[in-house]
């Protein structure tokens, strides 16, 4: 995994500490220089990438320092330091992309250098428990579970990374046994939400769906615990 050593200035807008120095490759999250270290070490490793063919889509590397950027987005949501680390949210300098989960076989980012598109991921998806109890939420996105997740002993969550419930997803809920399953999507799919807490009461799982006019990263947590309630 590529290692931050620490800031130095850019030769390119001549910012004093805004280039990072990474052990293959520097960054300015001023102006977004980048350039690969021509090291002898770093050359030997991406050509060892390319070779092995490791160097491919599910690759994402990644550091733990965060642009203002990327901050000022998760802080929009509430979403704290503590919460940041603990969940292990990191930031791809080669991609522009705050990597909100990634595990062996998936990853799932913000895009912030293509306005175009919003989110970008790969692999496989994990069913990821955020939080404990005995009644899960099935969500969209991650933001979301974590704060779910601070309903502890009481609620848990697990994002979809989308708006369907895949059979691998279903088997895994099946197996868990969950007192009860909610289904709290984004208003605009409320009626994937509702086929979903519909197909899950076919398999003798007691749902529900929430709908609301917003998604539940937009809430305050109390806001949240009032809607899982009242449900």
């Amino acid at each position: 995994m590529t290692k931050f050593l620490g800031h130095k200035p850019c030769p390119r807008c001549g910012s004093k500490d805004n280039l990072g120095d990474y052990t293959d490759h520097v960054f300015c999250f001023g102006c977004k220089y980048y350039k690969n270290k021509d090291d002898i070490h770093s050359i030997r490793s991406r050509v060892h990438k390319i070779t092995t063919g490791t160097e491919d889509i599910m690759n994402v590397e990644t550091i733990t320092e965060l642009p203002r950027k990327a901050m000022k987005w998760l802080l929009s949501y509430g979403i704290s330091q503590e919460e940041i680390k603990e969940y292990n949210i990191q930031w791809s300098p080669k991609k522009e992309l705050l990597v909100l989960l990634n595990t062996l076989n998936y990853w799932q980012g913000r895009c912030f250098g293509n306005s175009k598109i919003k989110y970008m991921s790969a692999g496989s998806k994990p069913f990821t428990i955020y939080g404990s109890g005995d009644t899960i939420v099935l969500v969209e996105d991650v933001l979301s579970a974590i704060k779910i997740a601070r309903l502890h002993n009481e609620f848990c969550a697990t994002p979809l990374l989308g708006s369907t419930l895949s059979y691998e997803f279903e088997k895994s809920i099946l197996k868990e046994k969950f007192k009860k399953v909610y289904v709290w999507l984004d208003r605009d799919k409320a009626i994937n939400a509702v086929k979903i807490k519909n197909k899950l009461k076919t398999r003798g799982v007691s749902s529900k769906a929430i709908i609301t006019p917003l998604d539940p990263k937009e809430y305050s947590k109390g806001e949240i615990l009032e809607w899982l309630k009242n449900k």
